[in-house]
């Protein structure tokens, strides 16, 4: 979608920042996928239900906290999301200073907002499963609150997915307002050979 918004605008600037979103999100695909895989091969079930029922219990149950390598396959599923996101200091398909303002260039009102929209759910998207799989899901990791039951229950287990979820999301957005915009030639020698 983002290739095709920007070959629809009819501007050089906005194809290459397309071009440049598509192959920065094709590269952290690569090692977002293995950090995802780490967490089910280590699990051993797909489920997303199944792999937050594991880390059930205290909070030190949780797969962050279980393993180190879980730890840096946090890590690395994190810095492979802002990058998938588009979020600072991986804003390359947005560079104001030198593609004006990126694929969206020519789109304005509701057109922009829609594309704005979309970056900020998928945060939210990227936040929720790294929520599950990592940090316990629902589980608010105090045994003595999973156990309450019925409305009370729901609303305490609702209340640990979005609040982990929303730090999380915070931290993404601190990232952004503190790290400044890393070069076009260091992307991708960091997803390659570091991530």
């Amino acid at each position: 979608g983002v290739i095709m918004a920007g070959w629809a605008s009819n501007n050089k600037w906005s194809l290459f920042g397309a071009m440049r979103v598509a192959t920065q999100m094709v590269s952290y695909e690569i090692p977002l996928g293995l950090a995802l895989l780490s967490v089910v091969v280590l699990s051993g079930t797909l489920s997303l239900q199944g792999i937050v029922e594991q880390q059930s219990g205290w909070f030190w149950r949780w797969h962050i906290f279980r393993n180190p390598f879980l730890l840096v396959t946090f890590v690395v599923y994190f810095i492979a999301a802002l990058a998938e996101c588009k979020r600072a200091p991986f804003d390359l398909p947005e560079a104001e200073s030198e593609l004006v303002s990126g694929f969206h260039t020519e789109y304005s009102s509701m057109r922009f907002a829609i594309f704005f929209l979309s970056e900020y759910a998928f945060m939210f998207v990227v936040c929720g499963i790294a929520t599950s799989l990592w940090l316990g899901g629902w589980n608010t990791g105090l045994p003595f609150l999973d156990g309450l039951t019925g409305p009370l229950g729901m609303l305490v287990r609702l209340g640990a997915m979005l609040g982990k979820s929303l730090v999380l999301v915070f931290v993404q957005i601190w990232i952004r307002w503190t790290y400044p915009r890393i070069r076009l030639d260091q992307v991708m020698p960091l997803c390659l050979k570091v991530l």
